[in-house]
């Protein structure tokens, strides 16, 4: 089956990466997808470059957004089976990514999938380095190439390199209050309680990166940490909640 992929691209000021995004998607192998820009009112040149390209631009109020509120709208405006979640600086590396995605939603026990990042070209050392060493640990861990989860886990599901199946997202929403960060493990989390499996793909690779250096890059680690915290505290809270009704 060929199913129809909505790549989705939250964007903001992106005009440094955006054509180089769209320039992969364009030249694709997979044809069956759409494109859709959700803009936060960008005021450099992000939206001129998109207009270039065969795309749906869509805008939301830059003091509406969060994570999972951009999120929901885009499930909301994509007309696909599967939602691609891609950043305005998450450049696809393979110009088969698209048929990767479609083959592994061929599986019906895999309710999403993601794989791993790479640094951009102007990414810092230590984004090369990390992701890089991570990449490479991945790949010679998941031996068959596809790893199947069925626990979450920090980084499952980030919405820089992930995809789902839109019946799923549109049933389990980001909440809103994990809009900051951590609402893709949790929208992970509810697709495995309904059964399916998280498909963890290290080559269906994009490039992505924020030219953080060591310091930014320790900070941010350590963020992750809470941000990790956060969702765990949510999840057993929600839990807690559905089990007195």
């Amino acid at each position: 089956m060929n199913y129809k992929v909505s790549v989705v691209i939250r964007v903001y000021n992106e005009e440094k990466h955006i054509r180089e995004v769209l320039e992969s998607l364009k030249n694709q192998t997979y044809k069956n997808f759409e494109t859709i820009i959700l803009d936060s009112e960008s005021t450099d040149s992000t939206i001129d470059i998109a207009k270039e390209y065969d795309v749906v631009i869509k805008k939301i109020k830059k003091s509406d957004f969060n994570y999972s509120y951009a999120s929901n709208k885009c499930v909301e405006y994509a007309t696909g089976d599967i939602v691609c979640f891609l950043s305005g600086h998450s450049v696809p590396l393979k110009r088969t990514y698209l048929d990767e995605i479609n083959n592994i939603f061929q599986n019906p026990k895999v309710g999403a999938c993601y794989g791993d990042v790479i640094a951009l070209p102007d990414g810092s050392f230590t984004e090369k380095l990390f992701n890089g060493l991570g990449h490479l640990k991945n790949k010679l861990r998941v031996k068959s190439g596809i790893e199947f989860e069925t626990e979450i886990h920090p980084g499952i599901f980030s919405c820089s390199n992930a995809s789902a199946r839109r019946h799923l997202l549109l049933k389990h929403p980001f909440a809103e209050e994990l809009g900051k960060g951590g609402e893709d493990i949790e929208v992970a989390h509810r697709i495995i309680g309904e059964g399916f499996v998280i498909a963890f793909v290290p080559d269906l690779l994009t490039k992505h990166s924020h030219g953080s250096g060591l310091f930014k890059f320790i900070k941010e680690y350590k963020a992750w940490g809470v941000m990790w915290d956060e969702v765990q505290n949510y999840i057993n809270k929600d839990n807690y909640e559905s089990n007195k009704k």
